[in-house]
Order: C-alpha cells, then sequence, then structure tokens
C-alpha cells in the first residue's frame, strides 16, 4: 500500500527513485540523505515503505532536482557530479525558480561536447529549432575563443 501511494506522490517507488539516484550520482544512500536534508534512518523507512512521504518540502524540492539532473549526470565526471551534489544541498527553496543558473547551464554542455560537436548539434537542429541552434552556436563559439 505503502509503495503505491509513493508512486501517486513521486511518480515511482521511493525504493526506485533512491536507488536509481545513488547509482547515478554513484553515492551511497546514506550521503543521499545528506544531500536531501534528512537522517539516513528517514531514508532507510521511506526506501522500505514504512513511510510514505517525505515531510520536508525542501528535502522534497532537492529530490526533485537530482531526479531532473540524473541524465546530465551519466555525462559528467566526478568533480562536476560533487559540485551539483553541493549546490542541490545547499537549496532552501521548496520552489526553485527555475532552478540553475544560465552559467552553470553553459558549463554543463562545455563539458559533455566540444565546440565542433556543438556546431554539429546546431546544424541538426536549425529547421526545427532555430533559436536553440543560435544558442548552440554561441556556446560553441565562446568554447572556441
Amino acid at each position: 500500500m505503502a509503495r503505491e501511494r509513493q508512486k501517486d506522490l513521486y511518480g515511482t517507488s521511493l525504493r526506485s527513485l533512491v536507488h536509481g539516484l545513488a547509482e547515478d550520482y554513484g553515492i551511497s544512500q546514506a550521503r543521499l540523505a545528506r544531500v536531501l536534508g534528512i537522517s539516513p534512518a528517514m531514508l532507510c523507512q521511506l526506501v522500505s515503505g514504512e513511510r510514505i512521504k517525505i515531510g520536508d518540502p525542501v528535502a522534497s524540492a532537492r529530490l526533485m532536482i537530482l531526479d531532473q539532473r540524473r541524465a546530465l549526470v551519466r555525462c559528467l565526471d566526478d568533480r562536476r557530479i560533487e559540485e551539483i551534489l553541493d549546490e542541490v544541498a545547499r537549496i532552501h527553496d521548496p520552489w526553485p525558480r527555475g532552478g540553475r543558473t544560465g552559467s552553470m547551464a553553459i558549463g554543463d554542455l562545455r563539458e559533455i561536447a566540444g565546440a565542433e560537436q556543438l556546431e554539429e548539434a546546431a546544424v541538426k537542429l536549425d529547421d526545427d529549432f532555430p533559436r536553440l541552434a543560435d544558442f548552440l552556436r554561441r556556446v560553441a563559439r565562446d568554447r572556441s575563443a
């Protein structure tokens, strides 16, 4: 019953979500608890289904942000992953307003793609997404400067 309620709240059980996040970020469940700002015991109770939801809205926001960044993290080195974890741990607003700064997103693009790759991606996006293509070209130019 608890896992079904978690699926209603989070789109999946917290067991699946927590295990996936720990694996993708390369951290332990205890470290994940520290990033979220809850005790390891509390996270364990959530994972086991003894508790249904995270009561702290800031911890819930941190969980959602980590989940949103999962695909990006798979492409980054350990140093950048640590920076993301530290950044998320410092969040104190349960309702992030756009999350990341533009310079951080640009930095992430530069970490996963060189100027040539960004230019190639821009060419592929030209017809359907011209503004995004222009943005990628600007990032590529700045990278090569």
